[in-house]
């Protein structure tokens, strides 16, 4: 499986079409097998979707993402999980023990900060 993460510096990109970077995380029987960020500053939108099918990716975990993105992923097969905030090593960790992800999972429950939450399992 190959999980791609729109990135803001360490933190899953507020949006999809606005990130810097994508993670790249190879998966091999529940197993981080390979982390990669790839620069997407300098390409298009259109660009960016080509390079994820080119990449083999299966899912993406963003934050926002616009419609006629997420439904062209879909159409390729791409299966995308969005509203999540946080840390992205983090949100990919819970992806892969098999956790529900949402926005508050990432959030403190405190201060209302971003961060880990108190208590990810819902």
């Amino acid at each position: 499986m190959n999980i791609g993460i729109p990135l803001f510096k360490d933190r899953v990109s507020p949006h999809f079409s606005t990130a810097p970077e994508m993670l790249v995380a190879i998966i091999k029987n529940d197993i981080i097998y390979s982390v990669t960020k790839l620069n997407f500053t300098k390409i298009s939108s259109i660009e960016k979707r080509r390079k994820l099918i080119n990449l083999g990716i299966d899912t993406i975990i963003c934050g926002g993402i616009d419609e006629i993105t997420k439904e062209w992923l879909k159409h390729k097969g791409i299966h995308v999980i969005e509203n999540v905030m946080g840390n992205a090593m983090d949100v990919l960790s819970a992806f892969l023990s098999k956790r529900v992800i949402d926005s508050s999972q990432f959030r403190d429950n405190k201060t209302g900060e971003d961060g880990p939450a108190d208590d990810c399992r819902k």
